[in-house]
Formats: structure tokens, C-alpha cells, sequence
């Protein structure tokens, strides 16, 4: 008997038959798993694409106004003179979405305790988010693009909604997150709030904020809004900048505080030197200053980096 018919099996003599037939049924077999695969595959992506169009990646809707009876919080210039203390710098919490798709896999729990804070200091607009979800610190809103969105914070995991919704299920476009090492309660807040999110190719999340590369939609909207739990805030644009990680000595990304005034003034100066125009906007020190952080293109694991740099002005 050849050698390569000593292997085969069945009761009759014709082998060759016979490793015919069972190739064949082999590959039917095979073919019966990647269809299941593939059609597995398919309702996920399906799953996925209805989320993410239909329910808005697990985002909420919009809270409503607040009453114009109910007094709101605003800025004291005893609040703006904040003192500014060091922090270490850190890389930037976009660079790593791979391991963040696999954690946002896994159950729907914080990953942190939740930042403290009183229910009843927080806003009536934001009382019912808070609720829902307690890593809520703020609501950001920049009119003439599809950025009117919560933002949140989980301190020891900065990365946590980088693949989920508010909701803290898996979506693509993640959520807005503040970073970790900023403080945006009334009691010594950082001197800059970072503040990340995807640059996605449908235009969710911060898929728009890059029109602020052109300067004529920024002279048509050099403010915006970010309100914290606490209180609302209007933003005034000072630089639109593009960078890549690891390209400047000072990067917006390593930017919280800084240990003195002449400090703070190069690390401001860092970026504006690096503005696409010119906004004529100058902080003072002391001011409190707000970063819009996103890839440069909405390629995934880009290093390309667009940013926006903003000046409370109420």
C-alpha cells in the first residue's frame, strides 16, 4: 500500500475516493464555522453601528436649560487668583486605545472611585447625569460643530472611557474625559484643564474640533462653554495648534501646572508659539486655562495631535 494511503479510513478499497470525500467534507465544515464567524461579526458590527449612530455611542441628550430663577454659580476673582502648584508631566492619554478596546470589553463598572463631591452643590441641570453616572465633572458645548457632550474623570484609571459611552458600555467613540492629574473643584484647581477625546470620522465626539484649524470659523466662534458641576464657564480661544508626541520640549499634553509665574508664562508661551493664528488673546497669569486635546486625522494610533487652547473669561 503507498504511504499516503496508510492514514485513510472507510471500508472500501478505493482510497483515493476516499480522501477526496473526506477533504470535502472537511472543508464544508470549515466553511460552516467562518460563515457562523462571519455573520457573528456582522451583527456585532451591526450592533455597534446602531449605537453608535442611532443611541450616540451611550451618550446622553443634552440637559435642559436651567431657569433663569435659579441663581448659578459663576467665577469670583477671588476664585481666578488660584495658586499654582507643580505636578509631574505625563504622555497623553490618547496614544493607548488598544489595550482600552479590550478593557471596555470586560463589565460596565468605574474603574475609580468616583471624584467626591456634594449633590447639592451640583447644578440643576447636571443633578440627573450625575446621578446616572457619577464620573460626571462637566458638560462642554462649542457651537458650529457637533460638540455638546459630557465629560468625565476617573483618577487612577485616566483611560477608562476611551471605549466607552456615559453609559460605561463599549463605544468606539469613547467618551469626553478630563485628565486625571486636574482638579476642577472651587478649592485649588490646576492651572490648566486637559480635557481628551476622538477625533472620529463620522464627526462624533471631537471629530469637528479640528475646524478650528481655519480662522475664519474661528473669528466666527472665538468663544465656547464648559461648565463644571459647580458652575458654568465661557471660554475665549487663545491657539489652534497641530503638533506630533515626543516633537516639542514642552508639550500642551505636560501642561497642568507650574511651580512659578516665569513658568507658567513659558509653558503658555509653548503653545502659542506654536498657534496656526494669530487670536490676539494674551492669558494673564492666574487665569484659568482649558485644552481641547485630539488626533491630528482620524486614523487610529495616529501620533498626530490637534489641540485647542482656550481662557476662562467670566
Amino acid at each position: 500500500m503507498p504511504k499516503h494511503y496508510r492514514k485513510l479510513r472507510g471500508d472500501t478499497a478505493y482510497y483515493p475516493f476516499a480522501a477526496r470525500t473526506g477533504l470535502r467534507a472537511k472543508q464544508r465544515r470549515h466553511v460552516r464555522v467562518l460563515r457562523t464567524a462571519g455573520l457573528a461579526a456582522l451583527a456585532l458590527a451591526g450592533v455597534l453601528l446602531v449605537r453608535q449612530t442611532v443611541f450616540r455611542g451611550g451618550q446622553p441628550e443634552a440637559p435642559a436649560p436651567l431657569p433663569t430663577s435659579v441663581p448659578v454659580r459663576t467665577a469670583t476673582p477671588e476664585s481666578a487668583n488660584i495658586t499654582v502648584r507643580p505636578l509631574a508631566a505625563t504622555r497623553d492619554a490618547l496614544a493607548d486605545t488598544r489595550r482600552a478596546d479590550a478593557d471596555a470589553h470586560t463589565t460596565p463598572e468605574t474603574a475609580a472611585e468616583p471624584l467626591p463631591a456634594q449633590v447639592a452643590e451640583v447644578l440643576p441641570q447636571y443633578r440627573e447625569l450625575y446621578a446616572q453616572n457619577p464620573d460626571l465633572v462637566g458638560w462642554l458645548r462649542i457651537d458650529g460643530t457637533d460638540i455638546d457632550l459630557p465629560v468625565v474623570q476617573t483618577p487612577g484609571d485616566n483611560e477608562y472611557y476611551l471605549r466607552r459611552g456615559f453609559d460605561r458600555f463599549y463605544a468606539v467613540g469613547g467618551t469626553l474625559f478630563l485628565d486625571e492629574r486636574c482638579r476642577i473643584g472651587p478649592d485649588a484647581p490646576t492651572a490648566n484643564w486637559l480635557i481628551y477625546g476622538h477625533n472620529m470620522r463620522d464627526g462624533s465626539m471631537f471629530g469637528t474640533l479640528t475646524r478650528y484649524r481655519d480662522e475664519d470659523f474661528y473669528k466666527a466662534h472665538p468663544t465656547f462653554t464648559f461648565d463644571t458641576l459647580y458652575e458654568t464657564g465661557t471660554w475665549q480661544v487663545v491657539a489652534a495648534l497641530d503638533t506630533t508626541l515626543g516633537a516639542d520640549e514642552l508639550p500642551y499634553y505636560t501642561f497642568f501646572d507650574a511651580d512659578t509665574k516665569l513658568d507658567w508664562r513659558h509653558r503658555v508661551d509653548a503653545i502659542v508659539e506654536k498657534s496656526l493664528y494669530d487670536t490676539a488673546v494674551a492669558p494673564a497669569y492666574g487665569a484659568q486655562l482649558l485644552t481641547l486635546s485630539t488626533c491630528g486625522d482620524t486614523r487610529p494610533n495616529t501620533d498626530t495631535r490637534f489641540a485647542l487652547l482656550a481662557v476662562r473669561i467670566d
